[in-house]
């Protein structure tokens, strides 16, 4: 067998993974576990206030865990005063005869079931996607579900962290701060930071102020964008001189052009087009929060479902045609729109202002959409996992992402459901 780890060991004690009758120190007095402690995420001793009875006596205080006796002095916890008030030390392998302090030793090497270490190897070392593999769907329904439903909070608290920080950024703006979440997401991962930058540049209320010209918000934004300079087409000429007069007017300051990337992109991703559609979009809805927050997704979807401006629908940049374009919006975009930028917005604005209908809201978006299709959520489907809707795919994201990639099976209830398993 690989070298046991660390995590595994905690998770064992954590769970009681191992054979409890009769456990004695290593020199002989007996243990019982009323407690094993709260897991420690961060410095000092791996267990805090852990409650035992170690022969007559019973203690509380803290447990630390080592896969070997030794690894104590070869993590110089003996000059740390973090580990003064340890009552245990819990080792997989005992290696050292002398005391190190006044604390007994626990060895687990030979009260860990061998099921519980071929399983967790298993699935540590094993090469398909799901770790787990045809496990998974013998996990109970109820186990798997819950599971899931903290997965989904967990994704959107974190989505929502930044949103945070953009309403922050906006001292509070709404509106602004939701724009730059809705421009981030029109740039993909390739130009977000850049689409977000133009969206700061870019007040809200002075593209309300042009909603009705289409001409003007497009001037607007590709002035700020820096895709004005040496125009190459008419188009592109009569956008410059509008933008000249509306830069003046409210003393806007163009990005760097240098800050686009445009290689190994597809065509319908550059970000001219891209801006076009965002252009199109705010012609359509005005404030983007207020027509957002008032509408119901399947409506938000089919509104979002938009062609750009008639020069747009034929170019994918400046000055180069392409007549079978067909630049709308597509079904897609519309649909990461709902799932990363508004339902998270939502919620985090649920818990700032402590209002319970927003984060009803914010679930009820991805309720109503219909789960996502991609490479990540296909490895379940293929298992016989049947997705309803976004939320649920967004959770099997989350768990595909952060736990199966990455191999923590431990700290995943569905792997440690299997670890447990008596047969």
């Amino acid at each position: 067998m690989a070298r046991l780890r660390e995590d595994l060991l905690h998770h064992i004690w954590q769970h009681r993974l191992f054979n409890s009758q009769n456990l004695r120190t290593t020199d002989g007095l007996q243990i019982e576990v009323f407690k094993p402690g709260e897991l420690n995420t961060n410095a000092g001793p791996d267990f805090l206030n852990a409650r035992l009875k170690i022969g007559d006596t019973e203690w509380a205080g803290n447990v630390e865990l080592h896969i070997k006796t030794s690894d104590w002095l070869l993590h110089n916890h003996q000059h740390d005063s973090n580990y003064d008030n340890i009552i245990l030390h819990v080792v997989f392998e005992n290696d050292l005869d002398e005391s190190l302090g006044s604390f007994p030793t626990l060895e687990l090497k030979n009260l860990i079931s061998n099921q519980v270490l071929s399983r967790y190897e298993t699935l540590i070392n094993g090469t398909d996607e799901i770790p787990c593999g045809g496990q998974f769907m013998e996990v109970p329904d109820l186990i798997r579900n819950s599971w899931l439903d903290t997965l989904i909070v967990t994704r959107l608290q974190r989505k929502s962290a930044w949103i945070d920080t953009l309403i922050t950024e906006s001292s509070g703006d709404l509106e602004q701060a939701f724009q730059a979440a809705i421009f981030r997401a029109f740039g993909m991962k390739v130009n977000a930071d850049a689409f977000e930058a133009l969206a700061k540049v870019t007040p809200w209320k002075v593209l309300s102020k042009h909603q009705d010209n289409l001409v003007q918000l497009e001037a607007t934004l590709f002035g700020n964008a820096g895709f004005l300079h040496n125009p190459t087409d008419d188009y592109q000429v009569a956008l410059a001189k509008e933008y000249e007069f509306l830069r003046h007017k409210y003393g806007l300051e163009p990005m760097e052009r240098s800050q686009w990337k445009f290689s190994r992109m597809h065509p319908k991703n550059f970000p001219p087009l891209r801006i076009a559609q965002l252009a199109a979009l705010f012609s359509k809805t005005g404030a983007f929060y207020k027509w957002f927050s008032a509408k119901d997704a399947m409506q938000l979807l089919e509104g979002l479902m938009l062609e750009p401006s008639k020069y747009w629908q034929t170019h994918y940049r400046f000055g180069k045609e392409f007549p079978t374009a067909g630049n709308r919006i597509g079904k897609s975009m519309a649909q990461n729109i709902l799932i990363n930028v508004l339902s998270p917005f939502l919620l985090i604005l649920a818990e700032r202002e402590s209002k319970m209908e927003l984060k009803e809201q914010a679930f009820s978006v991805l309720q109503k959409l219909k789960p996502e299709v991609n490479k990540k959520t296909k490895t379940f489907t293929k298992l016989g996992l049947k997705l309803a809707n976004s939320m649920e795919s967004q959770a099997i994201i989350e768990l595909k992402t952060n736990f199966c990639d990455r191999k923590k099976c431990i700290n995943c209830r569905i792997g440690a459901n299997i670890l447990k398993r008596e047969s």
